[in-house]
C-alpha cells in the first residue's frame, strides 16, 4: 500500500474534519444576510455589555421582537427570522411583562415567531459540550437565526470568568453560531469604574478574561447618563464593517394605577429623528400659527402632532421657556401664554 492510499483510508475511516481547499475558496458565495442591518450577520457572535441599569436588556429585547416581526429597528433594515431569547436572569415573571409591553407597542400577534425561555431546568452551561449540542437541535428544529441570551454570568457556572476557562465557553457559542447558521447576541457587563478604567482602551472594559473580546465578530458598548431616557451605543471592537456610533430613546407607558409597563419601545435618537428636536420644532410651529396660545391647549396639539407623551411635551415647553425660545405673558387666572416675536 502506498503512502497516499494509507493516509486516504485513514481520512475516510477516522476524519470527521471537513478538509477545504481553495477551490471551495472560489465558489461563488451568496450575499451576506444581516437580521439587523450592518449589525448581526448570519452567522456571528456578539456582545452587548454595559453598566447596570443602562437598558442593554430592554434594547436588545426591542430588537429581538423587531426581527421576529420583520419592522425596522431604530431605522436599519431587518431581514424577518424567527428569534429567540434565552433570559437567565430576569425570572419569568418580569420577562412576561417586557415581551408583553414590547410587542403591544409595535402590535405584534401571538403569532409572530418569537420564542423565550426564563430560567430553565437545568439551567444551561455553555462549557459543557452536550448543553450546546441540545441548545443548536432547539433552534434548527424552530428555525433560529438570531439569538440572544442574557448574561455571559450565568451560562458559565463553575468557569471563572477571568480565566482561560472562558476560552471553553466561547468557543462553543461559536460552536453553537455556526452550527445553527444564527447570529449569537450575548449580554455581558461593563468592569466596575477605577483608575485603571479610566484610562483603558474602551474594549478593555469588557468584564472578563482576554479570551471573550477575541472570539467576538462584534462587541457594543451601551452607555446611559443618569436618569436619561436616551442610550447610546457604540463598538468597541468589530471584524466586518465599522459600527457608527447611534443613540435610542426609551419610551414606555404603565399599565393604569400600577407600575406593571403595558407597552415599552425605543426610538431613533440620531440627529433630526430625535424626539427632542421633533418636539422643538412641533412646539415653535404650533406657536407660531397660534399667537397667545395657553399651555394646556399647546401641550394637547403637540401631543395630536407628534405622539409623544405628555410629560415630555411639558418638559420641553419649560426648556424652550427658559433658554427665550418662547416669549411669555400672563393671561387671566395667571396662565401662561406663549408667543414668538
Amino acid at each position: 500500500m502506498s503512502e497516499n492510499d494509507f493516509f486516504a483510508g485513514i481520512d475516510a475511516q477516522l476524519d470527521t474534519w471537513e478538509i477545504r481547499t481553495l477551490a471551495d475558496a472560489f465558489k461563488p458565495r451568496p450575499p451576506l444576510q444581516y437580521a439587523i442591518t450592518g449589525l448581526f450577520p448570519l452567522p456571528s457572535l456578539t456582545i452587548v455589555f454595559g453598566a447596570p441599569g443602562t437598558l442593554k436588556s430592554m434594547l436588545l429585547g426591542s430588537a429581538a421582537l423587531h426581527v421576529a416581526g420583520g419592522l425596522p429597528w431604530l431605522g436599519r433594515k431587518v431581514k424577518a427570522f424567527p428569534t429567540m431569547w434565552l433570559d437567565m436572569d430576569n425570572g419569568k415573571r418580569r420577562t412576561d411583562e417586557r415581551f408583553e409591553a414590547l410587542a403591544r407597542h409595535l402590535g405584534l400577534n401571538e403569532g409572530t415567531p418569537f420564542f423565550y425561555i426564563s430560567m430553565p431546568t437545568p439551567m444551561f452551561n455553555a462549557g459543557d459540550t452536550g448543553d450546546t449540542e441540545a441548545m443548536v437541535n432547539r433552534m434548527i428544529s424552530r428555525g433560529i437565526k438570531l439569538l440572544f441570551i442574557d448574561n455571559l454570568g450565568l451560562i458559565s457556572p463553575g468557569a471563572d470568568e477571568n480565566s482561560d476557562a472562558m476560552v471553553k465557553v466561547m468557543g462553543n457559542l461559536r460552536l453553537l453560531a455556526e452550527l445553527t447558521g444564527a447570529a449569537v447576541v450575548i449580554i455581558h457587563h461593563q468592569r466596575k469604574k477605577s483608575k485603571q478604567t479610566q484610562t483603558a482602551r474602551t474594549g478593555e472594559t469588557l468584564r472578563g478574561h482576554s479570551s471573550i473580546e477575541a472570539s467576538l465578530d462584534l462587541a457594543l458598548l451601551v452607555e446611559r447618563e443618569f436618569d436619561s431616557d436616551i442610550i447610546t451605543v457604540r463598538s468597541t471592537k468589530t471584524r466586518d464593517t465599522e459600527v457608527r456610533p447611534f443613540c435610542a430613546e426609551w419610551r414606555y407607558e404603565h399599565k393604569p394605577e400600577t407600575d406593571e409597563l403595558e407597552t415599552a419601545g425605543f426610538v431613533s435618537a440620531d440627529g433630526e429623528n430625535s424626539s427632542e428636536t421633533i418636539l422643538e420644532k412641533a412646539i415653535i410651529e404650533t406657536v407660531s400659527s397660534n399667537a397667545l396660545i395657553n399651555q394646556t391647549k399647546l401641550k394637547d396639539d403637540v401631543m395630536k402632532l407628534t405622539g409623544i407623551g405628555r410629560n415630555q411635551v411639558i418638559n420641553m415647553i419649560r426648556s424652550l421657556e427658559v433658554r427665550k425660545a418662547l416669549n411669555v405673558k400672563p393671561g387671566s387666572n395667571n396662565e401662561k401664554l406663549y408667543y414668538i416675536e
